[in-house]
């Protein structure tokens, strides 16, 4: 098996030899890199598993080094090592792509549970990219999985429609695919070698919206230490999807007509033009023609939006697809799984008010509970779904454990979904310590 390599970040020597050492007697090969230059080169000249990196970098040596260097390492998991262990510093390192954060002094039991989980994660990352490259042949669904007329005709406009470049509005409720209608019409069409750049309007802070979808310059505003390319400018030549663009603000919305004329915009801070080649597909699960009328949404942004619209149908609206998008979900899980015949029948029984995204939140989760069976069950599901579960089938003086090991699970799977897996917050909710928790997610074979 090849040596799994870890590229240890810190600018103090000693921490350099202990830490490294300690990694190398675990069997990992470890590089290691005193400065942000030092990372660079090591990245563009080898391949890491694993990057443990300490923020407080020269020449500042302060958090801000660290966190610009997130981005560029998002093809591996990124722990981030800190001493400066305040709840903020770590939301922004996670925004900004860290898998875990830990504070300094390193405990070694809790960082070698880590080190092991972001590896297990890698790992798994790699093997389902495998299956995928293999189990995924080219076929005419688009990812879109079904065989209801709605799905059909859907498929049918996307071939139609995406080699040209008009304006798409995608309309929907929640959850059934919007983003993946946007990639389809990217993927058939001329621009699909190019960048498809995602902007959840509903998910960016209204004092951050200029910046993140123009960028910035230097010195524009406090905290911008250095140029900032915007996520319109990211996407050059390809295609900028527009999520949930009836959350966009007012005052973004008359910017953004703006470049939409004009095909050109300025960076915040900037003093020339940045012209830039699109095609815009927007979003909503809103009525934005209602919102036109409230005077909530632009009216001439709308029709510069609309183009051709295309709707996304509700799952209980095309049921018989139910079936086909569970066995592909879990047959694409890492490793793959399939359902016990009466799971598939429970499953295709029962109402989806969360849509696909409900469905295929379920599956995962109870594959997780299924722990590492082939096969997820209608207990499993049951748990997943939050609904009673049929009686454990366990004889003898296991029945008492083997029902406190499922709430067990259940709970901690619960905590970790209301906490988007933000294992101090689950631990702190579940009344146990981070360690404690990680240790017990080892046990059931939870990710």
């Amino acid at each position: 098996m090849t040596q799994e390599r870890i590229l240890l970040v810190d600018d103090e020597p000693a921490f350099q030899r202990l830490c490294g050492n300690w990694l190398a007697s675990l069997g990992y090969d470890v590089k290691v890199a005193a400065s942000s230059e030092q990372v660079l080169a090591l990245w563009a000249g080898h391949t890491f598993d694993l990057v443990l990196l300490d923020l407080a970098l020269p020449p500042s040596f302060r958090p801000d080094e660290g966190l610009a260097l997130l981005p560029g390492l998002a093809s591996a998991p990124v722990v981030v090592m800190t001493g400066h262990a305040d709840r903020e510093l770590a939301l922004r390192a996670i925004a900004a792509g860290a898998w875990d954060f830990l504070p300094k002094p390193l405990d070694p039991d809790l960082l070698r549970v880590v080190v092991e989980r972001a590896l297990t994660k890698r790992r798994l990352e790699r093997e389902l990219a495998d299956w995928r490259a293999r189990a995924e042949p080219d076929d005419a669904t688009m990812g879109l999985i079904g065989i209801s007329a709605d799905l059909r005709d859907l498929r049918a406009l996307i071939r139609r429609i995406g080699p040209t470049e008009v304006p798409v509005m995608i309309t929907g409720p929640s959850g059934t695919g919007k983003e993946l209608v946007a990639r389809a019409l990217h993927a058939n069409g001329k621009r699909a070698a190019k960048p498809f750049v995602a902007v959840h309007c509903g998910a960016i802070p209204a004092e951050l919206f200029e910046s993140e979808l123009f960028g910035h310059c230097k010195g524009s505003f406090t905290g911008a230490d250095r140029d900032r390319i915007g996520l319109i400018a990211a996407s050059h030549g390809g295609t900028l999807f527009l999520d949930e663009i009836g959350d966009m603000p007012l005052s973004m919305q008359v910017k953004l007509l703006r470049f939409l004329q004009a095909g050109s915009f300025f960076a915040v801070g900037a003093r020339s033009e940045t012209r830039v080649d699109v095609r815009v597909v927007a979003a909503t699960n809103r009525d934005l023609a209602a919102m036109v009328e409230e005077k909530s949404f632009r009216d001439d942004l709308f029709y510069r939006l609309k183009g051709i619209q295309v709707r996304t149908t509700a799952l209980a609206d095309r049921a018989e697809d139910v079936a086909l998008i569970v066995q592909a979900v879990a047959a694409r899980l890492a490793p793959p799984k399939r359902l016990a015949p009466d799971a598939l029948e429970w499953v295709v029984s029962r109402s989806w008010p969360g849509n696909v995204r409900e469905l295929q939140h379920s599956v995962s989760t109870a594959a997780a509970l299924a722990g590492s069976a082939d096969v997820i069950t209608v207990d499993d599901l049951a748990l997943a779904c939050g609904e009673a579960a049929a009686p454990l089938a366990v004889e003898g003086d296991g029945l008492l454990d083997a029902q406190v090991a499922a709430l067990e699970k259940r709970l901690i799977v619960a905590a970790l979904d209301e906490t988007a897996h933000n294992h101090t917050h689950a631990a702190k909710q579940l009344g146990i310590s981070r360690v404690g928790l990680l240790n017990k997610m080892k046990r059931y074979r939870l990710r």
